[in-house]
Formats: C-alpha cells, structure tokens, sequence
C-alpha cells in the first residue's frame, strides 16, 4: 500500500517550533518581517504566495506584499528591492519566480541582501551552497528533505534522480543531495530538457523529484513500484470546478504503482512554507 507522505501534517509541526521562537523575539521588541515581491504574477503563483501570507500571520512573523506591474522597468524593480535591504523592519525579502521578459533575473536576485535572501537565489547564496557554507538552504529542497526525514526514508547511498534543473528546486536539490552530510551523500543525476528518454533515468530513481514545471508530467511510464515520489510542481488549470493547483505528477495514475508519493497540494508546499518562516527568524534572531 503506497505511503501518502502528509506535508501538511509534518508543516504544522514545524510551524509550532517557529511560532515559540517568534514569540521570545517579539518579547525582545523583534517581530520578523517577510517581503514578498511579485512582478506580474499568474494565478498559480499568487494562489501559493497568499498560503504563505497566512501562514506568516499564523506565527506572528509580518507578511508585506509588493505587487507590481509587470511593465515595471528593471531599474524601478532594483530601487524597491534596495529600500527592503535598508527596511530595518524587513528581515527576509522572497522575489516570485520566473520574472517577466525584459526583466535581468540574475541581476535582480543578486540585489537581494545576501543575509535577507531567506530562499537562496542570490547568485552570493548559491554560491556558498555549492560549498555548504551559506546561511540559508533554500526552502523547497530544505522542505523535501524535512519531509522524507520525518519519514524516515533516508538518501544516503541512494540513486536520487531530479527532473528539472531551475534555480529555485533541481540545482539547489542537488547541491544539498551531494554534500557529505546527514541531508547528503546520495548519488544524484540531474534530468532537463535536453535528456532525451527521461525514462531511461527516472525508473532506475530510488527517489524521483518531479520539478519541471508541466501539470502531470510524470506518469506510469516513468516510475516503478519500490520508488518515493517527490512532487515540487506548482501549476494553475481552469476546470469546469474552478482554477486548481496541479503538480507536476499524475497522481491517479501512479499512486497505485510507487512506495510512496507527496500530494499536490499538502506535500511540498506546507514544507516549503515553514522552511521560509523558519529561515526568516533565523535572519531576525542574526540581527538581534
């Protein structure tokens, strides 16, 4: 029988040891703040940035939110992001990605505060991670590896294979997989685009990451019965019900095959949430 792996459940617990945290520095005049900053957004984005405003109210951490358009000027958008480095009130600043087109992503990452970029995108962040020496990990693969680790699946020694290799999942993944720790040691091969027969690589996965950003990509074909499967996708569809997030697995075709297998949602979204809201107070507790 396939094992749900509850994100949700494992998130609140999580959320419970940041809210006592938050509370001593509140009691010492510090109250976490979190910027979000979304530069013409689509409904999947917005959907999955207004769960993490409420769960920033939920443990007294401030959410502050920048919606701005998507015509914006990139020397506009850089002048916002250098008045949250200066807001004393900001601890964290969390850019919504992709950008749109015109827009120099590189260079707008790298503007965030490196002890304020609470996801790891700055190019400074990503660097140190590489060398396992950056203050933050970034939040859906530090989400991931929470979730498997409360479930006791271990990566150590095991053939983790990644779909996707974008800054914010697949290549932080596997930095973090191939560092010699306790949240490392695994043998990691990365999958993209340009792969060729995917299927070659994801059914010889002892663990399987799906981040590749397409609404039930990863079907049968591609997964066995002895496989864990992580999906971090996070994509919008209209339906006759309404707007619904979708992941990038078709969970009712595959539940039935795979050991084990996060939903979407309530997998790894809640995981990526308290990993953000924990990584902030760190940057809060830094500060005081």
């Amino acid at each position: 029988m396939v094992t749900i792996l509850d994100g949700k459940k494992v998130a609140g617990e999580k959320r419970a040891i940041v809210k006592g945290r938050v509370d001593k520095l509140i009691e010492k005049g510090v109250t976490p703040g979190l910027a979000f900053v979304s530069v013409g957004a689509d409904e999947a984005s917005l959907s999955y940035r207004r769960s993490q405003e409420r769960s920033c109210t939920k443990v007294g951490v401030i959410p502050r939110t920048l919606d701005l358009a998507e015509n914006i000027t990139e020397e506009e958008l850089l002048n916002k992001l250098f008045e949250l480095n200066e807001d004393d009130g900001v601890h964290g600043i969390l850019v919504t990605l992709p950008l749109p087109e015109g827009l120099d992503e590189e260079r707008i990452l790298g503007a965030i505060a490196p002890q304020k970029d609470i996801d790891c995108l700055s190019p400074v962040n990503r660097g140190l991670l590489a060398f396992s020496e950056s203050e933050f990990l970034p939040a859906t693969p530090a989400g991931i590896l929470g979730l498997l680790e409360a479930y006791e699946i271990g990566v150590s020694g095991k053939h983790v294979v990644i779909l996707g290799r974008g800054k914010a999942v697949g290549w932080p993944l596997a930095q973090m997989l191939l560092s010699k720790s306790k949240i490392g040691n695994a043998t990691v091969t990365v999958c993209h685009s340009r792969s060729g027969d995917l299927g070659k690589y994801t059914r010889t996965a002892d663990i399987l990451v799906a981040a590749i950003g397409k609404a039930k990509f990863v079907g049968k074909d591609l997964v066995h019965k002895d496989q864990v499967l992580i999906d971090a996708g996070i994509n919008g569809k209209e339906t006759p019900e309404g707007w619904k997030l979708l992941g990038d697995v078709d969970f009712k075709q595959v539940s039935d095959i795979v050991k084990a297998i996060t939903p979407v949602p309530g997998g790894v979204g809640p995981m990526t949430v308290a990993t953000l809201l924990s990584n902030v107070t760190d940057a809060a507790e830094r500060r005081l």
